[in-house]
């Protein structure tokens, strides 16, 4: 037996190894670790779905990539959309560094501990968004709409989530410096919509035009108001983007554009205001709280804040006063100081941006302001924001046939795919961190 050759003598082993599991069968074979699926699959839907909704935003994203069962529920419309009605609002900046070449969307988080202490979650989209160089629009569903820096550059609609995105062509005069670009979604046709506005060729009026995803095309919509506002940081409500402009005789007006009957409408002001003439050293500013029309008045002049809300959408009789700050602004400056609300908190503090430099929050009962510290906004440049919530509304659903990209992190040779469908493959996870607010 010794002298028998080394390689038969391991087929030797392995054939009676064979013969033992045969007659063990079951018993024979190891333990395997259940897999993490199995027990959550048993779980009905609804627990199951509920479950996931508590969770962040970083471990869901994680938890797609788990398995095929998980994934699927995740990218399930019913979740979804629960999933979109519980997102938090947050703070999507673009700030300009030192290197003007290099633009830096982040998405940034600011919630309450048990102990009242905010923290600060923060994503860098750098890598998830499709072009280094835009302008932020506004947000809705969690889609984006990023413009381009020139007269005939595309407009961008895209969830930095996932990284994919839809490429809005521009229109046939492209973007003036007079130009007004929104974002938005019609809840009577389930289309999302990109609205600009720009100035007729004899410089008389205003014209608009509406480009629906899965057409392909611009169409015309008729006049629009001769007014070319800047949008605030969370314009958009009830289907409809809002902003403030000013009459000939400087009075304040409210304008707003409806997604889904496409028109131009204008909302009262408080009765208070009536006709008056807008002083110099004051600035509207609109803005959304508890699902109300929120407005901003800032004096410079008289050093002093006054905030209104519309509790029922369009009756001027329900603007109601709810707030004056008339002290110890932050940072006075020889300049036009303004600051506007972006968030308030359950414990009564007021989170502002100030002259887009700064972001503060202001304390209701110290009667205070004090800087936060947020990525992004600490530098010698302004900086821009808007509200954005995150969700995993998938552009290839919304997108009717249009064709949907996908930013890719890894070969820069290979940065845009062209997707079919929602799945984990493609970009990763945006770098996430979370650390307490000073």
């Amino acid at each position: 037996m010794n002298d028998m050759n080394p390689s038969k003598r391991a087929a030797n082993r392995a054939a009676t190894c064979s013969k033992d599991r045969e007659r063990l069968g079951e018993k024979w074979q190891q333990p395997r670790s259940p897999c993490p699926c199995t027990n959550f699959q048993q779980l009905p839907q609804a627990i199951a779905m509920e479950i996931l909704l508590r969770l962040s935003m970083k471990t869901l994203f994680n938890c797609r990539c788990v398995c095929k069962e998980w994934l699927s529920l995740i990218s399930d419309p019913q979740f979804i959309h629960l999933h979109l009605s519980r997102s938090r609002i947050g703070i999507l900046i673009k700030k300009y560094p030192h290197n003007l070449k290099s633009w830096k969307p982040e998405l940034t988080h600011v919630e309450e501990c048990a102990e009242s202490d905010l923290w600060v979650d923060t994503m860098n989209f750098t890598d998830n968004v499709p072009i280094s160089e835009f302008g932020l629009v506004n947000s809705c569903n969690g889609l984006v709409c990023l413009s381009g820096p020139h007269k005939y550059d595309p407009c961008y609609v895209c969830n930095p989530i996932l990284g994919e995105f839809i490429i809005i062509p521009p229109t046939q005069k492209g973007r003036g410096w007079c130009s007004f670009v929104g974002f938005g979604f019609s809840v009577r046709t389930n289309e999302y919509k990109v609205l600009q506005t720009s100035l007729s060729d004899n410089f008389c009026k205003a014209e608009a035009e509406i480009y629906t995803i899965g057409t392909g095309l611009w169409r015309s919509i008729g006049n629009a108001p001769m007014d070319f506002p800047e949008l605030p940081f969370n314009s958009y409500l009830r289907g409809a983007l809002h902003w403030v402009s000013y009459g000939g005789n400087m009075s304040m007006l409210i304008n707003t554009f409806n997604y889904g009957t496409e028109q131009f409408q204008r909302l009262p002001s408080p009765c208070c205001f009536g006709q008056r003439k807008k002083q110099s050293s004051e600035s509207f500013k609109l803005g959304v709280l508890g699902g109300c029309l929120l407005l901003s008045v800032f004096d410079d002049e008289s050093s002093k804040i006054g905030m209104w809300v519309m509790k029922d959408y369009g009756v001027q009789e329900s603007w109601t006063k709810f707030l004056v700050i008339v002290e110890n602004l932050f940072l006075r400056t020889p300049f036009l100081s303004l600051h506007e609300p972006i968030m308030f908190f359950s414990n009564g503090e007021i989170l502002m941006v100030h002259n887009n430099w700064n972001v503060v929050c202001y304390n209701k009962e110290k009667k205070s302001f004090r800087e936060i510290r947020i990525t992004g906004t600490q530098s010698l440049f302004s900086f821009d924001a808007i509200a954005y919530s995150p969700s995993f509304v998938s552009l290839y659903d919304a997108s009717r046939g249009e064709e949907v990209k996908r930013v890719r992190t890894g070969n820069k040779s290979d940065k845009l795919l062209a997707v079919g469908s929602s799945d984990c493959v493609g970009s990763g996870m945006p770098p996430y961190k979370c650390t307490k607010l000073n």
